[in-house]
C-alpha cells in the first residue's frame, strides 16, 4: 500500500507536504489551515492550478514557492464563487418559474385547462412526452413535505399551477417549458431577449441556459468545486456551448471552444438580469478574481481564469458594455 494511504498525523502531513511535494507548510497558521480544511479537500482538491509538471513516476512538481496558504486562497475563492453563483441562479430560477407559471395558465384559458390535462400542452408534442412530464410533476408533488402542498392535497380538488411550478424539480420545470404551448417558451424568450440571428425566439438558448444553471446550482448545493466545472461538447453536438450573439461579439477565440464553462453562465446572466443587477454581478465577480490574483502565483491564476472559460479579465468589461435592451416586465402580459 502506498505511503499516502496510511494514517498521518497533522504534523506528519505537514512534513509530507514540505519534503515530498516541496509545498511551504510551516507553523501554527499553516497547520490550522490543514486542520480546518482537511488534507484531501485542500491539497487534492485544489492542487491543479499549482502543478508545473511531473516526474517519470507520475509524481507532481509544483510551482516554486507555492504554500498551503495559496491552496487556501483558491479554495476560499471557490467557496465564495459557489455562494455567489447560487444566489443569482436561485433568483433567476424563481423568477423564471413565476413567469412561466403565469403564462402557462394565461394561454390555457386563464387556468381553466389544468396543468394535468394533456390539452394544456403543445399539440406538437407526443402523448407519451406529455403524459411523462405530467406524471413526473404529480409524483414530485405527492412526495413534497411542504405544508401548503399538504394543505392543498387534503383540502382541495386540485393543485394550482403556481404551486406545481414552484415545487417540482428544476429539471422537471424545464421539461414543462419544453412541452408547453409555444406561447410559454416564446414569451420568456421575448422578455429576456433570447433571440437567434434572425430575430426569432431562441428556445434552444432558453432551455440550454436553464439546464446549465441547473447543473451549476446542483454542484453548488452539493459543495463541489465550481470554478473548473465544464460540460464537454458531445460527438453529435447535443450539449456544450450555445454560440449566441455575445460569444460572437467577443470574437473567434470564444467561438472555437465548444465546452460549456462558468463563463457561459456569466453570459446567460446578461439576458436574465436587469442592467443594474448585471453590473453589480460583474463588479462583485471582478473583485473576487482580482483578490485571488493578488494572492497566488500568476501561472496559478491563469489556470483558474482559463478553467472558468475567461480569456481575459477585460472581457468581463466588454461583456458589460455590449448593448442590451432593458427587461420590460410590465409588458409580459400583453
Amino acid at each position: 500500500m502506498p505511503d499516502d494511504k496510511f494514517f498521518l498525523t497533522y504534523n506528519q502531513q505537514m512534513r509530507k507536504l514540505r519534503n515530498d511535494k516541496h509545498i511551504l507548510c510551516n507553523g501554527s497558521s499553516h497547520k490550522k489551515i490543514l486542520i480546518r480544511a482537511g488534507y484531501f479537500n485542500i491539497i487534492n482538491g485544489y492542487k491543479n492550478p499549482f502543478i508545473s509538471g511531473q516526474d517519470p513516476c507520475g509524481n507532481h512538481y509544483y510551482i516554486s514557492g507555492t504554500s498551503i496558504s495559496q491552496f487556501q486562497a483558491v479554495k476560499k475563492f471557490d467557496d465564495q464563487l459557489r455562494s455567489f453563483l447560487l444566489r443569482y441562479i436561485t433568483q433567476v430560477e424563481e423568477e423564471a418559474r413565476t413567469l412561466a407559471g403565469y403564462k402557462f395558465d394565461e394561454c390555457n384559458d386563464n387556468g381553466n385547462i389544468p396543468w394535468y390535462d394533456i390539452d394544456a400542452y403543445s399539440p406538437n408534442k407526443s402523448l407519451q412526452e406529455k403524459m411523462t412530464v405530467i406524471s413526473k410533476a404529480y409524483n414530485e408533488l405527492s412526495k413534497s413535505q411542504l405544508d401548503y402542498v399538504k394543505f392543498y392535497m387534503e383540502n382541495h380538488k386540485q393543485i394550482p399551477t403556481w404551486i406545481m411550478i414552484k415545487v417540482i424539480n428544476f429539471s422537471t420545470f424545464i421539461d414543462i417549458i419544453r412541452f408547453s404551448k409555444t406561447d410559454v417558451s416564446h414569451s420568456l424568450c421575448n422578455l429576456y431577449g433570447l433571440e437567434d440571428e434572425h430575430g426569432h425566439s431562441n428556445v434552444k438558448l432558453l432551455i440550454g441556459s436553464l439546464h446549465w444553471m441547473r447543473k451549476i446550482r446542483n454542484s453548488c448545493a452539493h459543495n463541489e468545486r465550481v470554478y473548473c466545472l465544464a460540460r464537454k461538447q458531445e460527438r453529435h453536438g447535443h450539449s456544450g456551448r450555445i454560440l449566441e450573439k455575445y460569444f460572437r461579439m467577443l470574437g473567434r477565440s470564444y467561438s472555437r471552444i465548444l465546452d460549456q464553462k462558468i463563463f457561459d453562465l456569466i453570459i446567460y446572466f446578461k439576458y436574465f438580469l436587469p442592467k443594474s443587477e448585471y453590473k453589480q454581478f460583474i463588479s462583485e465577480l471582478k473583485t473576487m478574481l482580482i483578490e485571488l490574483q493578488s494572492k497566488i502565483h500568476p501561472h496559478a491564476f491563469e489556470y483558474v481564469r482559463s478553467q472558468m472559460g475567461i480569456k481575459d479579465l477585460s472581457d468581463l468589461d466588454s461583456l458589460l458594455s455590449f448593448p442590451k435592451d432593458e427587461i420590460e416586465y410590465n409588458k409580459f402580459d400583453k
